[in-house]
C-alpha cells in the first residue's frame, strides 16, 4: 500500500514533519505535526487531507473562548459573580440545571466522545481540556478550582460535588451488577 507523502506541507495551523506510523484500525498513515502554538501531534493523514483536523486542538479553546465570551448572559453572569468574593465562589461551584454530568465544569462532547473539563476566571477561560475518562476530567476541574479559588474556600461545595459523584459512580457499578447478574443467568 503507498501511502501519499504529507511532509513539509501545511494543513491549517499544522505542518507536517515526518510519517510517525500506520493506524493499526484503518491502515492510514498517522504524521508528526507541528501547531503555529508550538505543540506536536500525531494526526491520522486522511483527517489533514479532508480538512476534519487543523490544529493540536488550541483552535477549538479559541472558539470556545469565543463562543463563551460572545453570549450576553455568560457575560453577565460573570460580571455578576465578580462583585463579591462569596458570590465569585458560589457562581463557579454551583451545578446548572442543565448539567447531566453531576460535576460542576465537566462535560461529555459528543462529536470527539470525550469529557471536557472547563473553567472561567476573572473573566478568562482557564481550564478547556478534553479527557478520555470522567474521572481524568472531574480531577482536572478540581485541581484548576484549589489553584484559582483555593482549598479553604471550596470544602463545602467540594463535599457537596464530591457526594454526588459518588453517587453517580455506585450507580454506574450497580447498573454493571445488573448486567452481570443478567448474563449469568
Amino acid at each position: 500500500m503507498t501511502r501519499i507523502d504529507l511532509t513539509g506541507q501545511r494543513f491549517g495551523r499544522l505542518t507536517v514533519f515526518e510519517f510517525a506510523s500506520r493506524n493499526p484500525l484503518n491502515g492510514n498513515a498517522n504524521w508528526l505535526c507541528r501547531c503555529d502554538c508550538g505543540n506536536e501531534v500525531i494526526v491520522d493523514g486522511y483527517r489533514l487531507r479532508k480538512g476534519q483536523t487543523q490544529s493540536c486542538g488550541c483552535y477549538r479553546a479559541e472558539v470556545s473562548r469565543k463562543n463563551i465570551l460572545s453570549q450576553e448572559k455568560t457575560r453577565a453572569q460573570m460580571v455578576k459573580h465578580h462583585i463579591s468574593e462569596k458570590a465569585h465562589v458560589d457562581g463557579m461551584t454551583v451545578l446548572r440545571s442543565t448539567n447531566s454530568s453531576g460535576v460542576v465544569g465537566v462535560s461529555f462532547d459528543k462529536q470527539s466522545s470525550k469529557w471536557v473539563a472547563r473553567m472561567m476566571y476573572e473573566g478568562r477561560l482557564v481550564l478547556n481540556e478534553q479527557f478520555h475518562s470522567f474521572e481524568a476530567a472531574c480531577n482536572a476541574r478540581f485541581a484548576a478550582e484549589e489553584r484559582y479559588i483555593g482549598p479553604e474556600k471550596l470544602n463545602k461545595a467540594r463535599q457537596a460535588q464530591m457526594i454526588k459523584l459518588a453517587r453517580r459512580q455506585s450507580r454506574g457499578s450497580r447498573a454493571k451488577t445488573k448486567q452481570a447478574v443478567a448474563v449469568g443467568k
